[in-house]
């Protein structure tokens, strides 16, 4: 991060569909239905994409992410650097030298923030952060999804204690030996369980976000079967999740 401070902060009232006071218009395709398909409509609502999505003006939205914002700035000492926003729905990281500032004097002049949630980051997004000094003496932040995982994996738990069954016992590997998905044909799961297994997968796909990247094969061989999960499926979850509460110290680090 070059040194720069970091520091996080939550927008208390925000919310997804924020009315824009910016004017926007897109060409509706066919999704809008064939009625309207070529039809100009003005986005009345959105927290994403205009300049003022994060209250603030003068940063530039970054091309591959629309939730990084960026402009030049300069230290105290002259030195000139590029400072970010990262602002995903309510959630905010300012990288800056006075970042503070930042987040009280532009964004907090168009949003209310929660006081108690400024200052330095110690949980983002569902992962831990934390500041570490590397062997090369090289300062960064570690990022850590053990808090999520091990939150996953006990609300999981608890699913199946109800159940009067509990996770595997042994999972070495995010798939039980031999274990092919595509070939499972054991009976389809009823709406219950259904439902269920398209809510692990949402959190699945989150911890793969979270540094995961161990399971993203496995996550997304299971997530095409959303539409129709038989119960070979689920309980490939199962264990899949036994193998996350048996490997949970997995950190990202970013200089």
């Amino acid at each position: 991060m070059m040194g720069l401070p970091v520091m996080a902060g939550d927008i208390k009232t925000a919310y997804l569909q924020a009315p824009t006071s910016e004017n926007h218009y897109i060409v509706c395709g066919p999704e809008f239905g064939i009625e309207n398909e070529g039809k100009r409509a003005k986005v009345r609502r959105a927290i994403y994409g205009g300049e003022l999505a994060a209250g603030i003006t003068g940063y530039t939205c970054g091309s591959a992410d629309s939730d990084v914002w960026f402009r030049s700035a300069r230290k105290t000492d002259g030195t000139e650097y590029i400072e970010y926003v990262l602002l995903y729905v309510d959630d905010i990281l300012v990288i800056s030298e006075h970042p503070e500032e930042v987040l009280r004097n532009e964004i907090g002049k168009h949003w209310q923030m929660k006081e108690d949630s400024i200052g330095k980051p110690s949980l983002y997004l569902g992962g831990k952060c934390r500041e570490v000094e590397l062997d090369n003496g090289v300062k960064c932040w570690a990022f850590s999804s053990s808090q999520y995982v091990q939150s996953a994996v006990d609300n999981v738990k608890a699913w199946l204690a109800k159940r009067n069954r509990t996770l595997p016992n042994k999972a070495e590997a995010p798939f039980a030996s031999g274990y092919r998905p595509e070939v499972d044909v054991s009976r389809e799961l009823v709406p219950e369980d259904a439902s269920y297994y398209q809510s692990l997968i949402g959190v699945l796909r989150w911890i793969v976000e979270l540094g995961r990247v161990d399971i993203c094969l496995e996550v997304s061989m299971m997530s095409s079967h959303l539409a129709l999960p038989r119960e070979g499926h689920l309980e490939c979850l199962y264990h899949m999740f036994a193998y996350l509460g048996l490997d949970i110290l997995h950190h990202v680090g970013n200089g």
